[in-house]
């Protein structure tokens, strides 16, 4: 009998996943994609993830330095493709030089990559962090990794989300796939996604009115403190691959003109 409900209660839960999954077109990547964890799955999933964020990292939670971050994030913000999602910006006190998002558009830059950047340079860090979310590769990044396992996670976010929703139940669940897209996200890009996400910054800072070359600035910057031996994103520890998003940027900006 367990192994009976056990069995329909898994069942339940692949059809609940299953009816959030639709194929709807992406204007941030101009193709049709099957996206089974919707925005509102997402956000849930964010909340969880920050959370954890704010247990590993010391925000700075006021200040003129907060107060540049989120002006220049909301001018990028508002001319991303995607905005059925509340974008949120966070200051990490920490040298590191990195900017990561996580699910549900909670935008992170360590104050030690923010301190080195001009206006332009931020806003394109910024925008290609939220390319990041307008394109959705942080969902489909989570949707290839873990296949059935995630889909049962999103699946009882869902089914709990009703009016009679057990709250702690809800929040572990939350967490656990909050943890889950953290560590994801721990791991980078594909250079396909990271080509991709600097196309779009490109395209959100030309339309915000920032400087598309800002890109270009940040990444120049990150590769001279790569050559004395300060710790950046593995990502961008290939001196080859930063040359390479460069040019790719310098022609876009070309095209452009």
């Amino acid at each position: 009998m367990i192994i009976k409900s056990l069995k329909s209660f898994l069942f339940l839960v692949f059809l609940l996943v299953l009816s959030g999954c639709a194929t709807t077109y992406n204007p941030a990547t101009g193709r049709n994609e099957v996206i089974f964890i919707n925005s509102a799955s997402e956000t849930v999933i964010g909340k969880g993830a920050a959370a954890q964020i704010a247990e590993k990292y010391k925000l700075i939670e006021k200040g003129d330095d907060l107060d540049r971050l989120n002006n220049i994030g909301d001018r990028v913000a508002s001319v991303s493709d995607r905005d059925d999602i509340e974008y949120r910006f966070y200051l990490i006190d920490d040298k590191e030089l990195n900017a990561f998002t996580v699910p549900g558009g909670h935008v992170y830059i360590f104050k030690g990559l923010y301190d080195k950047l001009d206006d332009d340079e931020l806003a394109a860090v910024m925008a290609h962090e939220i390319g990041h979310v307008a394109a959705r590769h942080i969902v489909k990044k989570m949707q290839a990794g873990l296949g059935y396992q995630l889909l049962s996670t999103i699946a009882l976010i869902a089914y709990t989300s009703n009016a009679d929703e057990d709250k702690r139940k809800q929040a572990g669940y939350a967490a656990y796939a909050g943890a889950t897209a953290f560590n994801l996200v721990s791991l980078g890009y594909s250079r396909k996604d990271e080509f991709q996400a600097d196309e779009l910054s490109v395209k959100y800072t030309d339309k915000a009115g920032f400087d598309p070359q800002g890109m270009i600035g940040a990444l120049k910057k990150l590769d001279d403190q790569n050559k004395k031996g300060v710790s950046v994103p593995y990502i961008l520890r290939s001196h080859p691959y930063i040359d390479q998003r460069i040019a790719h940027i310098e022609e876009l900006i070309d095209d452009t003109k």
